[in-house]
């Protein structure tokens, strides 16, 4: 490639040497020898054989070639051109004959080595031109390869500037869910605090009143329905310490997995609330691309589900699909997707145009928020699908080969 662009610029000299250049230079080109040429031979059709100023004229016109063989652009097309110099020198050669000849005035050999001249010169200019023509196509070969390199390189910083857009962006939104995280888990403990001190502690100080009471009964029927009434109460509180674990320890995916811990959630959710939830697990469901981590983040985003079907949706039925697709298509990975779809017949809502954290946050859905940044972590897409009065359909898709 180097000795290429390296010609290039050397053809590109012997023209700018051969063309405007030298006409203001003391090197004479081959037009001007032409030129010069052309009135020596129209001197000698006049004047004849002698003596004369054609004499002179072919002097001038032999040290004309000299100095052009000697000349830069001579040097560049004897490197690039062989036969011009080859033409230039013989050219010189027969011009000493031309002279020798007209000096003893023999005018067939004047008449027959003009036209060798003639010849000589008309294949000069051949060559010449074909030279100059080659060096315009190199040169326009070279402004092309150029041009298309400089629009390789905006092409390059382009995708580079996109990319690193991207990455302050993600940056960004990393930031900002690292945040509202911390914000999360500041309100979940208030609310675990809260919750335990409205029920836990009250129940507590409530049993233990209660159990106080027993020795101050004097009838034994007394004693007996306080006992039964504290032993109800101890176990609805722990039923309900049991719920609040639940919620805040993860199940044991290496020994159940997602389905099993799905299925045991959809179950409390139906006994707790009174909404019936339909589980359906696609037999043979391939996992086994998940880790640990990633079952997590899928358990957790249907739970949020779940948790705003019982909060906001006023739904008396519920639905969790846990399948495989793409396997097996050209257009998707050989593992194809795990397809998780919960939905509802409640009040739903507008969903926003576009799934995007700022949208989702600036809406004050920040549990849509939460299940999108989970999404994102892991690399699948999260669908919102809803309308008022027409109930609510979230999707998760996660490609099964992403590895987070």
């Amino acid at each position: 490639m180097a000795r290429y662009i390296l010609k290039i610029i050397a053809l590109f000299t012997a023209c700018m040497f051969a063309s405007g250049c030298s006409s203001k230079s003391e090197y004479p080109s081959v037009s001007s020898l032409a030129h010069e040429w052309l009135e020596i031979k129209t001197m000698l059709t006049a004047h004849g054989t002698g003596q004369g100023p054609e004499s002179e004229a072919l002097d001038s016109f032999t040290s004309a070639l000299d100095k052009f063989s000697a000349s830069p652009a001579g040097n560049l097309y004897l490197i690039n051109r062989p036969a011009i110099t080859k033409s230039v020198t013989s050219i010189g050669k027969t011009a000493e004959r031309l002279k020798a000849a007209a000096e003893t005035s023999d005018e067939n050999g004047v008449r027959s080595i003009m036209l060798e001249i003639d010849t000589a010169v008309d294949q000069l200019q051949i060559i010449d031109t074909g030279l100059s023509d080659t060096i315009q196509l190199r040169y326009f070969q070279l402004f092309f390869f150029f041009s298309l390199l400089v629009l390789l390189t905006v092409l390059v910083l382009w995708l580079l500037d996109r990319r690193l857009e991207k990455a302050i962006s993600m940056g960004q939104q990393s930031l900002i869910f690292s945040r509202e995280t911390v914000l999360a888990q500041e309100q979940e403990r208030s609310r675990i605090a809260r919750e335990l001190h409205d029920t836990i502690a009250q129940d507590l100080w409530r049993l233990s009143f209660r159990a106080d009471s027993i020795n101050r009964a004097e009838q034994a029927e007394e004693r007996r329905r306080i006992c039964e009434e504290v032993v109800k109460g101890q176990q609805e509180l722990m039923q309900r310490i049991r719920t609040i674990c639940d919620t805040l320890v993860p199940p044991d995916f290496r020994r159940r997995g997602l389905p099993d811990a799905i299925r045991s959630l959809c179950y409390d959710f139906s006994r707790r609330t009174g909404i019936e939830c339909a589980v359906t697990v696609q037999e043979g469901l391939n996992l086994e691309p998940l880790n640990v981590d990633m079952q997590l983040q899928c358990f957790r985003i249907v739970q949020e589900c779940l948790a705003n079907i019982e909060k906001h949706a006023e739904a008396s039925e519920a639905s969790v699909l846990v399948s495989n697709r793409g396997e097996g298509q050209a257009e998707t990975p050989a593992m194809g997707l795990l397809h998780i779809c919960v939905s509802d017949n409640g009040r739903g809502f507008d969903a926003p145009d576009s799934d995007t954290q700022f949208l989702l946050r600036a809406k004050g859905h920040f549990g849509l928020w939460n299940m999108n940044a989970r999404a994102e972590a892991l690399r699948g897409t999260l669908t919102i699908d809803s309308e008022t009065g027409c109930g609510v359909r979230i999707t998760l898709d996660l490609p099964l080969e992403t590895e987070v």
